[in-house]
């Protein structure tokens, strides 16, 4: 019987092949692809075919972040799709080169198709990891830390939910020891550790004041714009202030004494002019398409404006003055001349905040129009609003509508017996007098502004949408093509876009991203569920396009993401643009709700 066993375990070895590697990368068909699948617990693939110039372009790329990769815990393969066509097509591959992570067995969309290496090692160490993971051993705790930029450990053993924390803070990565040794041995509750500050910090407050203490403490002083960084920058919303420069530069210096002058109320960034994604990142906050040396600028969140001025000295005394001409230029406007009227609340891009003793002057004596949300803050639905009517605020272009909020939980209005939360009401200024309308519609950016300004314009008809050609537009039934849906998400191109969104039988829901956006890398793995929840679907298709990478001369995309239903009608192609939470469940409701098929349903 041992004999037999034995050469049972035999043939199982002898069956699994040493798989060739050429420059650290393995050389995958579809016989040896399940074995690297099984064998790797992060195996990130390239697919390719021999004759695509943009493949060729990638190849030493590619080679290049299988060596930055390797001590990471990552492995990368490659597979000829020419050579293995029907391996391919069951992967749903339709363009070339595509990148699929395998992490433990379970396949995700990889959507880069940057050539950038920065980028992609970047992007690699973000996705093939939870933002949480529970350490027991050292090697496992070093091997976290090198691969996370910023990185919080927990050393204590009790029942703290780091889940809301995490949540607080999607950039960093969070780390839970377990083993009695490695916690006895260390005297802090948390430690944070940041590749760019000198040495890690210890906390050992109140676990309620941790995301407190981390963004007052886990921050360097002058921004070079991580991707975590980038994201702090935009939760904050602190005016900004940038330069191009390097660490080792007299700049730097002064930036930092700035910072120190400016703490908790101006944000400081030094841009390196050698560092891509930095520079992406920067371009994209203050709607600039360079960044130039021996500029400064100075972007105001509320007002969504950057404002510049040029020098050619880099001492503080300089900068100072620059910086204080700036903000002083940046808070100017007409308005200045108002008079009395600045004593109330305009429409400035921002949520305006009352209370019990502000609201008669703000609300019923402010001439202009005022919309209030009255919310409670331990509503989840009032949590998943927040970023929604900010968004709204920022958008609405108009200083007569006032966008506020309240907290009824700790204000109460007499006169305003709120029953559920959050409640929203538009006080419309009449003459002298506010006529209260209650909002029941759909709580995203769109619906909320279409309501606003239905409400205030009777000629009002709705945004103009992106504008299409109508040759575009125009597709007959009969040359409409039915696209398989296997629950992936599809990734556009310039060349088969028209195919797939326009032609296809199907509606087809798209989210135009940036790489670098950070935004975009949140909600990759809701969109990934999206796709999975709409498997075999014969209505809808879930598809994205790298906007950086593919241009559509059809389309212009202001913004990232930018999320887009295309509704197939009888005769032409409608285009709806979304606006709301970037959750599954919520784009699917939106989905259900206008798709062409809405209608359609079986009783």
């Amino acid at each position: 019987m041992k004999y037999f066993l034995l050469l049972a375990l035999l043939f199982i070895v002898l069956s699994r092949e040493q798989i060739e590697e050429v420059e650290g990368v393995l050389q995958l068909t579809r016989k040896n692809f399940q074995q690297a699948v099984d064998e790797n617990p992060r195996l990130l693939v390239k697919y390719y075919i021999d004759t695509c110039g943009y493949c060729q372009k990638m190849k030493p790329v590619f080679i290049r972040l299988a060596e930055m990769l390797k001590d990471y815990g990552f492995v990368l393969g490659e597979i000829n799709a020419h050579e293995n066509k029907a391996f391919t097509a069951k992967n749903n591959v339709k363009s070339y080169p595509t990148l699929k992570l395998y992490k433990n067995g379970v396949v995700q969309d990889f959507p880069n198709q940057s050539d950038t290496v920065d980028l992609l090692f970047e992007y690699a160490l973000q996705n093939a990891y939870d933002q949480i993971t529970t350490l027991n051993t050292q090697e496992e705790i070093d091997l976290f830390l090198k691969r996370s930029f910023f990185a919080v450990l927990k050393y204590v053993n009790n029942d703290d939910d780091l889940q809301s924390v995490a949540t607080e803070n999607p950039a960093i990565k969070f780390g839970i020891v377990v083993n009695p040794e490695l916690q006895q041995a260390h005297s802090s509750k948390y430690t944070l550790f940041h590749k760019v500050l000198p040495a890690p910090i210890n906390y050992n407050g109140e676990f309620d004041g941790l995301s407190e203490w981390i963004s007052a403490y886990g921050y360097p002083e002058v921004f070079s714009l991580t991707e975590e960084e980038f994201l702090k920058v935009e939760k904050d919303k602190i005016p900004l202030v940038g330069v191009a420069g390097t660490k080792d530069g007299e700049l730097f210096k002064t930036l930092k004494a700035l910072a120190e002058l400016h703490k908790n109320n101006i944000r400081f960034v030094l841009i390196d002019p050698n560092q891509i994604l930095p520079n992406k990142r920067f371009q994209y906050l203050i709607k600039k398409k360079v960044v130039a040396k021996n500029v400064i600028y100075f972007y105001n969140f509320s007002k969504k404006k950057t404002i510049t001025a040029e020098f050619s000295d880099e001492s503080f005394e300089t900068h100072k003055q620059l910086v204080e001409t700036l903000i002083e230029q940046s808070l100017n406007n007409e308005d200045s001349q108002n008079g009395d009227s600045d004593i109330y609340f305009k429409g400035e891009g921002e949520v305006h905040v009352l209370t019990s003793s502000n609201f008669k002057e703000q609300v019923y004596d402010n001439p202009n129009h005022v919309f209030v949300k009255f919310y409670a803050p331990w509503c989840g639905h009032c949590k998943n609003l927040a970023p929604i009517y900010e968004e709204l605020a920022a958008e609405l272009d108009r200083k007569d509508i006032v966008i506020a909020e309240i907290d009824s939980t700790v204000h109460k209005i007499e006169g305003h017996d709120i029953q559920g939360y959050p409640t929203l009401i538009l006080f419309k200024s009449e003459g002298d007098s506010k006529k209260k309308i209650d909002f029941d519609g759909q709580r995203t950016v769109q619906g909320m502004k279409d309501f606003l300004l239905k409400q205030l314009d009777s000629n009002y008809k709705g945004e103009p949408q992106i504008q299409l050609t109508e040759e575009s537009f125009e597709v007959k039934e009969t040359d409409r093509v039915d696209i398989p849906n296997d629950g992936q998400v599809i990734q556009l191109t310039a060349e088969n876009f028209e195919q797939i969104v326009l032609k296809s039988k199907q509606d087809v829901f798209v989210k135009f991203y940036a790489p670098w956006c950070g935004h975009c890398k949140a909600m990759s793995a809701e969109y990934v569920k999206l796709a999975e929840g709409y498997k075999d679907s014969k209505n809808v298709l879930i598809a994205e396009l790298d906007a950086t990478v593919h241009k559509i001369p059809i389309l212009e995309i202001q913004g990232f993401p930018t999320l887009i239903h295309f509704k197939k009608g009888e005769a032409k192609v409608q285009q709806l643009k979304y606006s709301g939470s970037r959750t599954a469940e919520a784009l699917k409701e939106f989905i259900e709700q206008n798709g062409s098929f809405a209608q359609k349903q079986d009783l």
